[in-house]
């Protein structure tokens, strides 16, 4: 996974500069998060990989028919150099660089039971603290998860989890 965001964050960040550039940021959001869910799927995926396929064929796909010329041409460059599969990556890290330039920060917190709201208020607050951001929470069950929380916040990911903390000790113990 972290070879393909490795892979993909040359491409966000040029669509990003670009798009901010034109004032088009929303638009390209909006574009890239579609063409991201086409290539999660397998049939999608094995499409792209079909060297009887034209290039001209992948673009129309990827970008639809009310994207502008420039998108198009972002596509036609992933589709050239065999990318198009990195789109996820390319559209999660678009709107990692577009929160990081609006200030604000959506975090996802992973925890074994559902949250109170003053548990999500006080959560809220503390990392809006630490990043001096807006914080945007969405919260996830996790039944696998035995106790606490795990929060993905940006780069930062807080383990609180109980098993997180067992991982730890066990990793003390025998190390």
């Amino acid at each position: 996974m972290s070879e393909l965001i490795t892979l993909a964050r040359p491409y966000a960040k040029a669509a990003f500069e670009f798009a901010k550039g034109e004032s088009a940021v929303d638009q390209w959001s909006q574009d890239l998060l579609v063409a991201a869910g086409l290539a999660q799927t397998e049939e999608i995926l094995n499409y792209f990989g079909r060297p009887d396929v034209l290039e001209d064929d992948l673009v129309r796909l990827v970008s639809g028919e009310n994207s502008t010329e420039h998108y198009q041409n972002f596509v036609r460059l992933l589709a050239q150099n065999d990318r198009l599969s990195l789109l996820p990556e390319v559209a999660e890290l678009f709107q990692y660089y577009l929160e990081q330039d609006s200030q604000s920060l959506t975090v996802d917190v992973f925890s074994a039971v559902e949250l109170t709201d003053a548990q999500k208020q006080a959560m809220t607050e503390a990392l809006s603290r630490r990043t001096g951001k807006q914080i945007s929470l969405q919260t996830h069950i996790d039944a696998d998860m035995m106790g606490g929380a795990r929060i993905h916040c940006g780069d930062l990911v807080i383990d609180g989890s109980l098993r997180g903390k067992v991982d730890r000790l066990k990793t003390q113990l025998f190390n």
